[in-house]
């Protein structure tokens, strides 16, 4: 805005028909041309003298005179750079009035500038400014210096406020106008200029909070304000500082830094913070603006000038002074209703409940949650510490209950948004005609998952924050937010954890129950008690009571009641099976509308519906189990059982009758079948022991199932005890798999941890209580000890049978030790073979019985034999028993095999017991037949030698060696045998053997010692001469021994009495004569014939061997016989007649007759050499080589004449030595 000063000089009023606009008239007469030819030459010389006078004498008065009448309006100053003592300044206007002509005006000097007639200071203003036209434009640019501080700064104060002011400017100026210049006109002007008028009207635009004051000065603040400045004056200021109060009360600071006030509308950025507050008078009127600016209630603030720095360091006294004076009324108001409550979670709900209270509950909740978020902008920190709340639960717009609650401790979380906090017991009101809603509300809630519902009033807060603590009342919100439902406390179903039988009456069942309730919600619950009803498969079993029923958020453990007769219903009866069976049941729990007597929980509680799991036992009835097999067992198939019982109920439990059957993997193990006269009592929550005859499933292959399946389940190797069932079934698996194999200890370690499944129907008495109920109970742990060993023989015995009937017997010699009558003893050697893969030992309880043409001849105590697997048992028994059973039948038997090549044996007994693989396995039974040899007539006796050991008037007695090869299994050794000697059927004598061993399949010698007696046959002679003709002629003699018998024992007397021995007595085993000495030797050549045939008389001894004990009665000896050179020829032969002998021991001497040396025509030249040898040698070894002739004196028996001796010995003679011992005796 400018302001025009019109100053009137009356000296220049020939200018005024410029200043009017004329009305249009008729054309005057200077514009006819006549004129203007006339006055043409007038009209120049009037010109140029009128120039010369406006130049120099009008012109300046002119000029002066446009000045004084000429205005000048600013329309813009700017001031900048402003000092204590000076500014830049820009002027920018027009200057009106100022004549028709055109004008370049400048200003030549100081221009002083004075307010109110008081200089304030000066300034020199460069430039030309042009005017035309009656006005011109001013752009003046310069600086303004300060002459009066004093003054300029109350000016400056004036002008912030004020809403306009006057400069007075005094100066000097030129003006040139038409080619010419005047100057030094005087300037003297008022100028009028729109002041700030105290920057009225401010509006602010934004209003944050943003954080606290990075240098702790409080909170800091950020304000957009909206400013307009009415002045035409733009200053800038700098850094500009404005207090801001409330109240009169310092609420803070604000700065606009490098801050120009333009002129117009403007919006400040102002930043700043808001100062603590110290005292309770401040923090409450803090409290107070914060609390309407929430609530959107206009609120007055004051803004005063602080202090401005132009440079933003330094202050200017005069622009300080004059802020300081200038203060806005600042209206402080939220754009828009904040809500700065988003959303409310009432936490965890608790709702206390009783008959009177029913409609007023005491309400609490932890954890309430108030989302909220501070106006944008708002960063401040700030923790809420208090809380208050009244604020009305309303749903479909229909109130249901009001709260108003007193100041809560509270806490919050800026980053999350939240505010949480507790609300303490507070009574939650509801209206009368709330009431129906509100059971409905209830029941929604309890039944539902979610529940919306409206929750509308206000909030109050105590809050920390870098200023002080605050409290910001009257918060409104409006917030929608839901409960989470109890879900009908199903979801999940609640978890019966304990149930407990706690008494028995004659009509029901009371039972325990603690059931874990899981309350999904967040809302705690207290209802007082509450009676529901207990279903099963849509059957009301009886009630469930739960005291003062309260439950809280998540896992309740709630202790309830319920009260049954199972008896009385199928499905009862069903229930508490499955619940003692530990099987548990799907049951539900129904609420009814008497089931509380809070009036406003009826509709929720009677709408309650829940199913549950009822578990079963934990403990199962039937702790566990022993079995006892007993010595009797495998006879009568009763074994005992010792059953644990667990009492699970706290009333005693009496067992009246049990009917069940035993199990294992579907199989039948037995039954037990019992009614008890005294019925057991298990105490109360404790354990009894009811013990009862188990009648045994002995079936091998069950037990053998049974057995195996243990095995595998506790990881035995099966290898050995399949190979036991491949035997069973005909197989022969390899003996290794049974290494090391311990069948007791398998079957020991195979029932350890036997479970088996019991199905039984019991009467029991619980209490009072009685009931007949079916029970199952499946992985019953049964123990067994050592006594299940006796169960082996049901399944080892038949393969132990099955390998006994496999295997072969056979005896490879049986000897009979001390023959007696009706019992003795055996060494037994043989071989039971093919016995199987197994390592037995077989143990013969009973006698083996050993029968003969199906007729039982004696019976053997057999002792212990060990087996080895798929060999056999080697038999090496000494002394076996064996007792003759059937006298005439053993003795049939002997005389059998005494004679015959082969017999069998038929080997039978009963209770055998087969110890293999650590197991006992008794009741096999066995029965073999064996074929043995024969003694077959005894036909190997071979009589090896003899010696005649007497020859007296019982004829001659003979010591026979004998050899007998035994082919016979059987041998003994028989003490006293009788034999009559026979040569071609005719008896020689008797024969004894004493001692008499027969060898099993081997040979014996034995003597015996025979005779032939005198008068035994009248051929005896012949036999005789036989027999030594025989001998000395190494040609056996045939002879025959027949049995007379064996006194002592009558079997064997008759059987020796059946045998008919035949053998041979051996011929001389060595040469008759075994040596000749030629005692004396005389050969006659002189004789006529003895050229050739030189008759030789000799004395000989000669050894022989013949076989008598006291040397061989030769009474005549005779001789054909070769003479021998040293060199074996045959020099001649030499033959004597008969001629006496004598004998004494084994040698008999003679003189033999004279007679020839036959030299034979072909020996002349080794006669001759052999006669010189003989004389000159000193002994000359020659040779003999022929027969003799002996003739024995055998006394009763008669004179044996024995003939064709085989002589054929070394024999030697003294030489003639070459006649060199010749010694003179006398001279006839």
């Amino acid at each position: 805005m400018a302001f025009d000063i019109r100053e009137e000089d009356e000296h220049f009023e020939e200018f005024d028909e410029y200043d009017d606009v004329k009305e249009p008239s008729p054309p005057r007469f200077y514009r006819r041309r006549k004129f203007w030819i006339c006055c043409i030459p007038t009209t120049i010389i009037t010109t140029v003298v009128a120039v010369i006078l406006a130049l120099y004498v009008i012109m300046p008065k002119i000029a002066q005179g446009l000045m004084n009448k000429a205005s000048i309006n600013l329309s813009q100053i700017d001031i900048t750079a402003p000092t204590a003592t000076s500014m830049d300044i820009v002027m920018k206007g027009e200057m009106q009035n100022t004549g028709p002509f055109h004008a370049d005006i400048t200003f030549p000097g100081t221009v002083y500038v004075s307010w109110n007639g008081i200089e304030l200071g000066t300034t020199e203003i460069p430039g030309t400014s042009k005017a035309a036209g009656g006005r011109g434009d001013l752009d003046l640019k310069s600086s303004f210096t300060v002459t009066n501080a004093t003054a300029f700064t109350e000016f400056s104060s004036y002008m912030l406020n004020a809403e306009s002011f006057v400069w007075h400017l005094e100066g000097k100026l030129n003006v040139k106008a038409l080619g010419h210049t005047v100057k030094n006109l005087d300037l003297k002007k008022d100028i009028t200029v729109s002041a700030f008028h105290g920057l009225s009207g401010v509006t602010i635009k934004k209003f944050a909070l943003p954080g606290d004051d990075p240098a702790g000065r409080g909170i800091s603040i950020e304000i957009d304000t909206e400013v307009t400045n009415p002045s035409a004056i733009q200053m800038y200021m700098g850094s500009l500082t404005l207090a801001i109060s409330y109240k009169d009360t310092l609420m803070g600071y604000v700065t606009s830094s490098e801050l120009t006030m333009v002129r117009g509308a403007q919006t400040l950025s102002m930043k700043g913070y808001l100062v603590p507050q110290t005292t309770p008078e401040g923090l409450a009127i803090t409290s107070e603006m914060m609390s309407r600016y929430i609530a959107n209630v206009m609120t007055e603030t004051i803004a005063t000038g602080f202090e401005v720095k132009p440079d933003g360091v330094n202050s200017v006294e005069w622009l300080s002074a004059a802020v300081k004076n200038l203060k806005l009324t600042v209206p402080l108001q939220s754009p828009q209703p904040l809500q700065l409550i988003k959303a409310l979670n009432l936490g965890a709900l608790g709702l206390v409940f009783t008959p009177d209270t029913a409609y007023q509950p005491t309400t609490t909740s932890t954890g309430v949650v108030a989302n909220y978020a501070l106006p944008d902008g708002f960063g401040f920190g700030i923790q809420f510490t208090q809380v208050a709340n009244s604020f009305t639960l309303s749903r479909n717009e229909v109130p249901i209950a009001n709260i108003n609650s007193s100041y809560n401790p509270s806490t919050s979380d800026m980053n999350a948004g939240t505010l949480t906090f507790n609300l303490l017991a507070t009574p939650l009101v509801v209206p009368d005609a709330s009431q129906q809603p509100f059971q409905e509300f209830n029941r929604d809630l309890t039944v539902g998952a979610n529940l919306g519902f409206n929750v509308v009033g206000f909030a109050s807060v105590y809050a920390n924050t870098s200023i002080g603590t605050v409290n910001l009342v009257n918060i409104p919100f409006n917030a929608s937010t839901e409960l989470s439902g109890l879900q009908s406390l199903a979801n999940p179903a609640p978890a019966i954890t304990e149930l407990q039988v706690v008494s028995g009456t004659p009509t029901d069942l009371t039972m325990a129950i603690t059931v874990v309730i899981v309350n999904p919600s967040s809302i705690s619950l207290s209802a007082g008690d509450i009676v529901l009803d207990l279903m099963y498969k849509g059957v009301r079993l009886g009630t469930v009571t739960m005291p003062n029923l309260s439950i809280v958020p998540g896992d309740n453990t709630v202790l309830a009641s319920s009260t049954i007769d199972p008896a009385a219903s199928p499905e009862g009866l069903e229930l508490l099976t499955l619940y003692t069976s530990g099987a548990g049941a799907t049951v539900s729990i129904k609420g009814t509308p008497t089931s509380t007597n809070v009036e406003s929980l009826s509709l929720a509680f009677g709408a309650l519906d829940i199913s549950s799991q009822m578990p079963g036992l934990q403990s199962k009835l039937l702790a566990g189990a022993s079995l006892v097999v007993l010595d009797t067992t495998l006879v009568d198939g009763l074994a005992q059982t010792i059953v644990k019982v667990n009492n699970p109920f706290v009333p005693p439990m009496s067992i009246l009758s049990i009917d069940s059957t035993i199990t294992y993997n579907g199989a039948s193990l037995g039954t037990v079948v019992s009614t008890f006269s005294t019925p057991p009592v298990i105490p109360g929550t404790g354990q009894g022991d009811i013990t009862a005859s188990l009648a045994m499933n002995t079936n091998p292959e069950d037990l053998i199932k049974l057995i195996r399946a243990q095995a595998e389940k506790n990881g035995l190797d099966l290898t050995a005890f399949d190979g036991l069932l491949a035997i069973k079934n005909g197989g022969n698996p390899d003996p290794s798999i049974f290494d090391g194999f311990n069948v007791a200890d398998f079957v020991i370690k195979a029932m350890a941890g036997l479970s088996v499944d019991i199905t039984m129907t019991t009467t029991v008495k619980v209490g009072d209580y009685q009931v007949t109920m079916p029970y199952t109970q499946t992985g019953v742990a049964t123990a067994t000890d050592q006594t299940i060993l006796k169960l082996i023989p049901i399944v080892g015995t038949p393969i132990a049978q099955l390998l006994v009937e496999r295997s072969k017997l056979a005896f490879d010699s049986i000897k009979i030790l001390s023959p007696a009558e009706t019992s003795f003893q055996t060494d037994i050697v043989g071989a039971i073979t093919e016995t199987g893969p197994l390592d037995a030992e077989i143990v013969f309880p009973n006698p083996v019985t050993i029968s003969f043409n199906g007729k039982p001849i004696g019976t053997m105590m057999m002792p212990t034999v060990k087996a080895v697997a798929n060999k056999g048992a080697e038999l090496n028994l000494a002394g076996v028993p064996f007792t003759v059973t059937d006298l005439a039948a053993f003795t049939d038997f002997n005389i059998f095999a005494l004679n015959n090549e082969k017999f069998e044996w038929t080997i039978a007994t009963t209770g055998l017991i087969v110890n293999a693989m650590g197991a006992s396995m008794p009741g096999v039974s066995m029965t073999k037949t064996v074929t043995l040899d024969g003694f077959n007539k005894l036909a190997n006796l071979e009589l090896t030698s003899y010696i005649i050991t007497d020859v007296d008037d019982g004829g001659m007695h003979l010591v026979i060696s004998a050899s007998l090869a035994n082919p016979s299994t059987i041998g003994m050794t028989i003490p006293v045998s009788n034999f009559n000697t026979q040569s071609h059927g005719l008896i020689l004598g008797p024969a004894v053997a004493t001692g008499l061993t027969l060898v099993p399949h081997g040979t014996s010698t034995f003597a015996l010692n025979a005779t032939i007696a005198p008068n035994s046959s009248p051929m005896i002679g012949p036999i005789l001469t036989g027999i030594f003709q025989n001998a000395i002629g190494g040609v056996p003699t045939p002879l025959e021994a027949q049995g007379v018998g064996a006194p002592g024992v009558s079997w064997l007397d008759k059987a020796i009495q059946s045998l008919l021995l035949h053998t041979n007595l051996p011929p001389l085993p060595v040469p008759p004569i075994e040596s000749v000495n030629i005692d004396a030797m005389s050969m006659d050549f002189a004789c006529e014939t003895c050229v050739w045939a030189p008759t030789a008389i000799s004395t000989i001894t000669a050894k022989t061997n013949l076989p008598f004990a006291k040397g061989a009665p030769i009474e005549q000896l005779s001789q054909s016989v070769d003479i021998l050179d040293k060199n074996g020829q045959v020099v001649g032969r030499l033959e004597t007649p008969l001629a006496p002998a004598t004998a004494i021991g084994n040698t008999v001497t003679t003189t033999t007759p004279a007679a020839p040396l036959q030299i034979a025509s072909g020996s002349h030249d080794i006669y001759s050499a052999f006669i010189g040898d003989l004389n000159l040698a000193d002994t000359y070894e020659l040779g003999l080589r022929g027969t003799t002739t002996s003739v024995l004196n055998l006394g009763v028996l008669g004179m044996i004449k024995v003939q064709g001796i085989k002589l054929d010995v070394k024999s030697s003679i003294q030489g003639l030595q070459g006649l060199k011992n010749i010694k003179l005796i006398s001279i006839a």
